[in-house]
């Protein structure tokens, strides 16, 4: 993502902290502080969606920012939001099993989170939960919650 135009940044106004590279700067590779894996985008509802998971599965009016990390993506959503009257939603996620929140990407490896409702465990619990433990908790949704 392109952050500046003239050496100055769109987000605070100011020069860019990278300098000349800072025109070139890929958000993989993490170098500005304000890169990160959020988008903000506004609803069909005129709500505030802020996601790490990509294009939202509801069809989105406006896109206000894409690969941006968190502050500023709540700070970006939240002051749209005073002006339209509406609420921001997330794509955060609660633990079924410590109640603690956490965004998709926190998961460093991906690979079998979406069997048999693993996603609805934070990593740390994911990491620790026996099978067993998953069956009870999930219930039915086992057999099909991703």
């Amino acid at each position: 993502m392109n952050f500046i135009e003239g050496g100055f940044c769109h987000v605070t106004g100011e020069k860019c902290s990278l300098g000349l590279r800072g025109a070139s700067a890929k958000n993989a590779d993490g170098e500005c502080e304000l890169h990160g894996r959020f988008d903000v985008w506004i609803t069909e509802r005129n709500d505030l969606l802020i996601t790490d998971m990509g294009f939202p599965a509801e069809e989105p009016n406006q896109c206000l920012a894409l690969g941006i990390n968190e502050p500023l993506a709540r700070k970006i959503a939240s002051e749209k939001a005073k002006q339209l009257g509406s609420s921001v939603l997330t794509t955060q996620r609660r633990c079924i099993r410590c109640s603690t929140q956490y965004w998709m990407t926190q998961y460093l490896d991906s690979r079998g989170v979406l069997e048999t409702g693993h996603a609805n465990f934070c990593p740390n619990c994911r990491a620790f939960a026996t099978d067993e433990e998953m069956e009870r908790r999930l219930g039915a949704q086992r057999y099909w919650c991703g």
